[in-house]
């Protein structure tokens, strides 16, 4: 039995990552985010094999067994912390989207890496978070889920740029321009919060990419 999973649960399969019952009164969601708050502070000390739930717990005050009322492993603790990043992040991409199409598009181009960075250095485990979704097949399979929400919020920027592409080119290009950036922003805090130079660099390839996509099209 893994050191993560639960009393009696023996399944071979792989992990459980869906939340057992999200908390309704004041008391459970106060003990939902200590969870949360605590795994985080964990990830980015330890990595993801650096801990375990009794670990969280332990840091958190709480019982055991009331982390695991919430949460059937780590991973499952790990997708809901990559679930309120990427929520976070598709909401102000929303916002950003709502500026194009523009007459300075490279303008607008940067402003949209400034989010996505801003919230890479807003939140220091978001890196260790991006990393632990990349560790098996089942949190792996979550992150592509994750990207392709992303993925759909850049979708009418690229449109913008490229209206006589097919529907299924743009997604492409989408799918280029998030991992670019997620890629890259990941790299670029290595050593803290996310470093200009490297921030600079991918304004810099990103605007070349879309000049490209829209004399193609």
């Amino acid at each position: 039995m893994s050191e993560d999973a639960p009393p009696g649960d023996s399944s071979s399969a792989g992990p459980d990552l869906r939340v057992r019952r999200r908390p309704v009164r004041e008391r459970g969601r106060v003990r939902f985010d200590a969870i949360l708050s605590v795994a985080r502070e964990l990830l980015l000390e330890r990595g993801l094999e650096g801990f375990t739930i009794e670990d969280v717990a332990q840091r958190a005050g709480i019982p055991i067994g009331s982390v695991y009322q919430y949460f059937p492993n780590k991973f499952a603790v790990v997708v809901e912390l990559d679930a309120q990043d990427t929520g976070a992040l598709v909401a102000d991409l929303v916002s950003s989207a709502e500026r194009f199409p523009a007459v300075d598009w490279q303008h607008e181009t940067n402003h949209l890496i400034d989010v996505i960075a801003g919230h890479w250095a807003a939140e220091p485990s978001r890196s260790a978070v991006w990393l632990a979704m990349r560790s098996n097949a089942a949190t792996r399979s979550v992150a592509a889920e994750h990207t392709r929400a992303i993925v759909t919020t850049v979708l009418p920027i690229v449109s913008e740029l490229s209206p006589e592409l097919p529907d299924a080119s743009r997604r492409v290009i989408a799918e280029v321009v998030v991992e670019m950036c997620q890629s890259l922003l990941h790299f670029s805090v290595s050593d803290g919060p996310p470093n200009p130079a490297t921030v600079h660099e991918l304004k810099r390839m990103l605007r070349a990419y879309l000049r490209a996509v829209a004399l193609d099209a």
